[in-house]
């Protein structure tokens, strides 16, 4: 008899690919971010990124389950809407490369991003700033329930808190050093969700 049923198997399988996947996107995004006429490629890898975010962070939220459920329920749901949040973020992007390739004179595109920034991203932070909590809320449940080694909790926790100060900051540096501070940990964890997914068997007594 199989010990995990086809379907978790399978949520497992795609919770390891899509967090692998969106880890390994961070840095070039955040390059595309930073560099001259990359803005479009920043933007559609940005919000690729929190989409693939979501199943990879829940499947970390699934492996608390046994020892922290609680937890487990808090760390989905705030990965949920930080990652919707941090997706909208990235699209502002879009809009602005959309505007600029339009041919928008760049006073106009100025104003439009000076009343983004100023009444719409501070509306998105509200829910932004959950992507970094629920990051911490994991590496704390990691901590809680041993599922992972201690120097992947910590490593995680260290990233959690990095990661705001170079977003919100807009500090390229610290936002290589967050996403690569997050990368080792997250992709132990996916490589840890893909082990998941691989059918095993127990032996079932025979019957007297």
């Amino acid at each position: 008899m199989e010990a995990t049923t086809l379907a978790d198997r399978l949520q497992n399988k795609v919770a390891g690919v899509c967090l692998i996947a969106g880890v390994l996107l961070w840095a070039p995004t955040t390059f595309f971010e930073y560099s001259e006429g990359m803005l479009f490629g920043a933007g559609a890898f940005g919000v690729l990124i929190y989409a693939l975010l979501i199943p990879g962070l829940l499947g970390i939220a699934r492996m608390l389950r046994p020892g922290a459920p609680r937890l487990s329920v808090v760390a989905g749901q705030l990965a949920t809407f930080g990652c919707v949040a941090g997706g909208t973020f990235q699209a502002a992007l879009l809009h602005e490369w959309a505007a600029r390739a339009a041919g928008t004179p760049e006073a106009m595109v100025a104003a439009i991003m000076a009343v983004t920034e100023g009444r719409v991203f501070p509306v998105l932070l509200i829910l932004g700033i959950q992507f970094p909590i629920s990051l911490l809320t994991l590496s704390i449940g990691l901590f809680r329930t041993g599922v992972a080694p201690v120097w992947v909790a910590t490593l995680l926790g260290i990233g959690a808190l990095a990661f705001p100060v170079g977003h919100i900051g807009s500090i390229q540096v610290v936002q290589h050093v967050a996403e690569t501070t997050l990368l080792v940990p997250l992709v132990w964890l996916g490589l840890q969700s893909l082990h998941g997914a691989t059918p095993r068997s127990v032996a079932v007594p025979a019957s007297a």
